[in-house]
């Protein structure tokens, strides 16, 4: 009689067809990963079959959520089966809603320190994301629920999903939350990217608002949003933030301005390494070394160095330019 493989072995058989080129075989083995009881190993399946777009697994995808959604607590602890599956499905482009659908209403609650805690905000995010793939009829009133939930990472996802949505109703919603408020500044963050994605004419002005917002939490979630934008009127909001403020905190509004990835963004931040004081040239240093693996402007970065004398700013650049290579 054949010695019962352990979960152990055959999570490694299952990973171990990772590294191997798609075939018959391949998705055989993988069919045969995602009809096991063990979510771990549906996990480990899952996440293969989508990375290697393995559009042909699919339905054996949905029926090992739908299998996982029967006592979820002893079935899937942690979701991490449910998520992987929907993580597949989105990367394979699925187009039916009902997986993502029953994802991003998905609550889980498990015993945890004190009391119990819902395991399943990482799956309603993944589901909210995939739906606004599919533009999905019921998406926004979905997504209106979706920005008061608990959980952070769901309303964040809420409001990205409301960006790549785009439309006018969208940014109305984005809109009406950032009014609202939120505790997290990286909720209202997403929201004002998403609202100068859906609409910068009439998002710019409101982000202008939060940025002379007494909140600091507010002000950066602004500045990243700016900073994300890509706009080129964002870099006159930023630049005329630090004008306002020029001793006040440098690091995320010169962050912001090397996301932009603007020539006059670029010009600026170079022009501050090379003759600002210590404390500012180094923070305009670590904001642009987010570019380090582009040659042309590190090549600058490196000049500005220069022309600023500093030997300690010279260190600085020079371990950054380390972990580039």
């Amino acid at each position: 009689m054949a010695k019962r493989l352990s979960v152990e072995e055959k999570l490694s058989a299952v990973r171990r067809l990772r590294d191997q080129d798609p075939s018959p075989r391949v998705t055989a083995e993988l069919r045969s990963a995602l009809a096991d009881k063990s979510n771990l190993i549906i996990a480990a399946a899952a996440a293969i079959a989508g990375d290697q777009k393995l559009a042909d697994l699919a339905s054996d995808l949905e029926a090992a959520f739908d299998r996982l959604l029967v006592d979820p607590l002893k079935s899937d602890k942690l979701c991490r089966g449910k998520l992987a599956i929907v993580q597949a499905l989105d990367k394979l482009e699925h187009e039916r809603p009902d997986i993502f659908l029953k994802a991003a209403r998905h609550i889980q609650f498990e015993p945890a320190w004190g009391g119990e805690e819902d395991t399943a905000a990482p799956l309603r995010a993944a589901g909210l994301l995939a739906l606004a793939r599919l533009d999905d009829p019921g998406l926004l009133p979905l997504l209106v629920d979706a920005l008061t939930d608990p959980q952070k990472e769901v309303r964040i996802a809420a409001a990205q999903a409301l960006g790549y949505h785009g439309t006018e109703s969208a940014g109305l919603l984005l809109r009406l939350k950032t009014r609202i408020g939120d505790q997290e500044p990286e909720v209202l963050s997403e929201c004002l990217s998403g609202l100068l994605g859906c609409s910068p004419k009439e998002g710019l002005p409101l982000v202008s608002q939060v940025l002379d917002s007494g909140n600091p939490g507010l002000r950066e979630a602004a500045m990243l949003a700016l900073g994300r934008s890509r706009l080129p009127e964002a870099f006159e909001l930023l630049k005329g933030c630090w004008q306002r403020n020029p001793l006040g905190p440098k690091e995320t509004l010169l962050l912001a301005m090397a996301m932009l990835r603007l020539p006059a963004a670029n010009d600026f931040l170079l022009e501050l390494i090379a003759t600002g004081s210590e404390t500012v040239s180094s923070a305009a240093l670590s904001a642009l070394m987010i570019h380090r693996y582009d040659p042309r402007l590190r090549q600058r970065i490196a000049e500005a160095v220069d022309k600023s004398g500093s030997r300690v700013l010279r260190a600085k650049f020079e371990r950054h330019a380390r972990m580039g290579e």
